[in-house]
């Protein structure tokens, strides 16, 4: 094929679609609003770490106040990975923050503030689960119908994981469980 002359109907085609090409097998509106559901609950997620952070206490366990500080630069970065996906599918990343807060209050994430150090780190831990579980879905669901998109997606569930996984160890540990 690279000797070969295209067509402009074929170079338009190509333009239009970008990285789409035949092979390409999934709902692409689906995957694109699947996509920017997900970002949603990333951004929630990272105000939440944030307000956590901004929180605690750091006298009683100066450890969390970093170890929120980076899961929030974690998550914004999760955001940023799934928008990159959203715009090569030929989407527009959501940014209207009632679009974000109403796309994530869909799938059952908002921000919650518990009073205690042991209340917040419990709200990340169910957060970061609800996000493992539609991470899962979904990859499940695109099987082999869109690499690139399962590959980014099975890349933040490990991440995800890995935050469930250090929540739960802390809270094992805390006194107040």
């Amino acid at each position: 094929m690279a000797n070969q002359k295209n067509s402009v109907g074929e170079v338009q085609q190509a333009i239009k679609q970008g990285a789409i090409t035949r092979e390409y097998k999934a709902d692409v509106g689906h995957v694109v609003r699947a996509l920017n559901s997900l970002r949603s609950t990333e951004i929630m997620s990272y105000l939440q770490y944030m307000q956590h952070q901004y929180m605690a206490v750091s006298l009683l366990s100066p450890g969390m106040k970093t170890e929120f500080a980076a899961h929030a630069t974690q998550e914004l970065d999760h955001a940023n990975r799934l928008a990159d996906r959203v715009q090569q599918l030929g989407g527009v990343p959501i940014y209207d923050p009632k679009e974000i807060s109403s796309k994530a209050a869909n799938v059952g994430v908002a921000p919650e503030q518990g009073a205690t150090l042991a209340e917040m780190v419990t709200e990340d831990l169910m957060l970061e689960r609800q996000q493992i579980e539609v991470y899962t879905a979904l990859i499940r669901e695109l099987g082999d119908q869109d690499l690139v998109t399962r590959q980014v997606l099975l890349s933040i569930l490990v991440e995800t994981e890995k935050h469930a996984s250090e929540l739960a160890d802390y809270l094992k540990r805390s006194p107040n469980q």
